[in-house]
């Protein structure tokens, strides 16, 4: 679950986009929106498996004042493979938020990351409401937003999600999408939810947990967010286990030769922070634009999501040192500059057309709190602390949800007693939802849900492919076996 970023930040990726909004469902489903099915049909536009087919539900805006409007919600189906029984659906969902789920789904099964587990299940990927193929959020162009200032900016990015999508902007936070999975569920013909989720999935999942006890079937959350603490509290934390994972990757590369001067780590981190600080005079030209500071420190801070992208971030780092500073755009804005996408990818890093602002809205609508820039520059030595390197960065994202309407906390609410176990995978140097997350979250759920440790670096552990976390989750999904108490991968 990444955090949002600045203002500053989105206008410069989504300056000049716009995201046509595909047309809402005809009917109405009134007061009830279960006793749907789901008409199967190809997924024109989406490259996976050949197998894939999509469909669409209709669900209520509002679920208190249903008969307000409603909803497309996508839908797709990777039929299970064999060989063995069926087990049933197994809903996936990539976190963000604002990942579709659609194309994420069929680039993961196409790539074979969900084999064994296809074997036994449908696999279910849904674009939540405001995402993707589903109803989308839709902010226009904002090439119009100038403000330099970065409450102002972020007020101009709200009123042109405002005057694009104020009517859909109330409705899309975690518990009504929870809702949503219970209609997808019911659509299904499956008496107990089977969830998978990753990263802000892990939110969804506990919330759903939360509001459908009773549905709740086999639930894994891999990266999972803290429901415990505040935005600031978040940021806080997510502000240390980034430095954390900095330092890891520091002395990681200072053993290598690192193409940043330095022999040992600490030396390494100060000489990433003075690149960065370089670039606050006009930055650096492109082919893909203008590599600012901002961008710089985006660009590290993605590549610290997975192991697996230190050695691209080692050559973006030595293409810096000699000028060149495409590489880095590419890892600050993956598939976003019309141009290669270089690293690989964790659970989070799907970027779809409106992934920027559906996970604005959905972050902005789950939260009550609106900082004011003075409050936010009283925290400076607090997020100093945290982080030498991205506190100032991360501290800006408190700033996001200027002039955006009111949210409130309730999908911090996941106290689930009634509801079974979950499984909770935890990374000890996970940046993005730090590792003590897991066991508040458990406590919170209330109903013995356990914790998986993975000794190990990187935003999720599932898709790090390590062998006894992959098998721990998939004896659970498919057995039902649950790892003995307190166990470490």
């Amino acid at each position: 679950m990444a955090r949002m970023r600045t203002a500053a930040a989105v206008v410069a990726v989504l300056a000049g986009t716009a995201l046509a909004a595909p047309p809402h469902a005809t009917g109405s489903v009134g007061a009830d929106p279960y006793g749907q099915h789901l008409d199967w049909t190809g997924c024109s536009g989406v490259q996976g498996p050949a197998s894939m087919e999509c469909g669409t539900l209709t669900v209520p805006r509002d679920y208190a004042e249903p008969r307000h409007g409603d909803l497309d919600l996508a839908v797709s189906r990777i039929p299970a493979t064999g060989p063995g029984p069926r087990l049933g659906s197994l809903v996936v969902n990539f976190g963000g938020p604002g990942i579709p789920g659609i194309a994420e789904l069929a680039q993961r099964t196409a790539a074979g990351e969900l084999s064994r587990l296809n074997r036994s299940y449908d696999l279910i990927g849904f674009d939540p409401r405001g995402t993707g193929r589903s109803t989308p959020v839709d902010c226009g162009d904002l090439s119009d937003v100038t403000a330099t200032d970065p409450v102002a900016q972020a007020r101009q990015v709200a009123q042109a999600c405002r005057e694009h999508s104020g009517a859909l902007l109330p409705w899309v936070g975690t518990p009504n999408a929870a809702r949503d999975l219970d209609v997808v569920r019911s659509a299904l013909g499956d008496d107990r939810l089977a969830y998978l989720g990753f990263s802000y999935g892990g939110r969804l999942g506990s919330v759903y947990a939360h509001e459908f006890p009773q549905h709740t079937g086999r639930v894994v959350l891999d990266g999972v967010p803290d429901p415990t603490l505040d935005d600031t509290q978040t940021a806080l934390a997510q502000a240390a286990a980034f430095q954390h994972a900095l330092n890891d990757f520091a002395a990681d590369c200072a053993a290598r030769g690192c193409p940043v001067p330095g022999r040992t780590a600490a030396q390494v981190v100060a000489g990433i922070a003075t690149t960065g600080r370089g670039l606050d005079t006009g930055g650096l030209a492109t082919v893909s634009g203008q590599l600012d500071r901002a961008g710089y420190l985006q660009g590290v801070q993605n590549a610290l999501y997975s192991k697996d992208n230190w050695p691209f971030l080692r050559e973006a780092l030595s293409a810096l040192s000699d000028g060149d500073g495409e590489l880095m755009m590419q890892l600050a804005y993956p598939g976003q500059l019309g141009v290669a996408s270089g690293p690989a990818r964790g659970p989070s890093w799907s970027t779809p057309d409106n992934y920027e602002m559906s996970k604005l809205a959905i972050d902005c609508r789950d939260t009550p709190e609106r900082h004011t820039e003075a409050g936010v520059h009283k925290l400076d030595a607090r997020f100093a602390a945290a982080s030498a390197v991205f506190g100032s960065s991360i501290e800006a994202t408190l700033l996001s949800c200027s002039g955006w309407p009111p949210g409130d906390a309730a999908s911090r609410r996941v106290s689930a007693p009634t509801a079974p176990e979950a499984l909770l995978v935890s990374t000890t140097a996970d940046p993005a939802t730090p590792y003590p997350g897991a066991a508040h979250m458990a406590a919170a759920l209330g109903n013995g849900s356990q914790v998986l440790t993975y000794r190990g670096e990187g935003h999720g552990a599932y898709f790090a492919h390590n062998p006894c976390v992959v098998k721990s989750v998939e004896a659970y999904l498919i057995d039902g076996t649950m790892p003995p108490a307190k166990a470490v991968c």
